[in-house]
C-alpha cells in the first residue's frame, strides 16, 4: 500500500517563509536605492526643463528682465513648460537673478532620504552642470558637493 502525503510539513513551510523573507528584504534595499536615484534624476530633469522654459521666458520678456527692473517669478517660467510636461512643485524651485539667471532647487524628503539624494546629485554634478551656489557663471563655478539642501543650475 502506497502512503501518499498530502500538503507540506512544518519544516518545509518554515523554509519557504524564511526564503521569502530574505528575498523581500533584498528587494526593499534595492527599491530604496532605486527611489532615491529616481528622485535625483527627476530633480536634474526638472532643472533642465525649467532652464529651457527660463530661456523662453527671458527671450519673450528680454526688455523687462535685462534692464534689471524686474526679476521673474518661478510661476512666470512655469507657464512656458509645455502642457505635456509634469510641472514640479513651485515651492521646491526658484530663480536667483543676483549674479545671473540661476535656477535653484530645494531638496526635500525624509532625513536619510535627503542625504542619499544629495549624494546622488553630488555624483552627477559635473556631468549635469549642478552648482554649489549661485556664482558669476565665469567658469569658476563650484560643482555641487552635497553639503547643502539647495542645488543651483545656471541658465546660459
Amino acid at each position: 500500500m502506497k502512503n501518499k502525503r498530502k500538503g507540506f510539513t512544518l519544516v518545509e513551510l518554515l523554509i519557504v517563509i524564511v526564503v521569502i523573507g530574505i528575498l523581500s528584504a533584498m528587494m526593499m534595499l534595492s527599491s530604496t536605492e532605486a527611489v532615491t536615484s529616481a528622485k535625483a534624476s527627476n530633480i536634474v530633469s526638472n532643472l533642465r526643463n525649467l532652464k529651457t522654459a527660463a530661456l523662453a521666458c527671458y527671450t519673450d520678456s528680454m526688455d523687462t528682465y535685462s534692464s534689471g527692473k524686474a526679476s521673474p517669478d518661478i510661476k512666470a517660467i512655469f507657464k512656458y513648460l509645455g502642457s505635456g510636461k509634469a510641472i514640479p512643485e513651485s515651492k521646491d524651485y526658484g530663480v536667483d537673478t543676483t549674479k545671473g539667471w540661476y535656477l535653484k532647487c530645494t531638496i526635500t524628503g525624509t532625513g536619510s532620504e535627503i542625504t542619499q539624494i544629495k549624494n546622488k546629485l553630488k555624483g552627477r554634478a559635473k556631468s549635469s552642470g549642478l552648482l554649489k551656489n549661485a556664482t558669476a557663471g565665469d567658469g569658476t563655478d563650484e560643482p555641487y558637493d552635497g553639503s547643502e539642501n539647495v542645488v543651483y543650475y545656471f541658465v546660459r
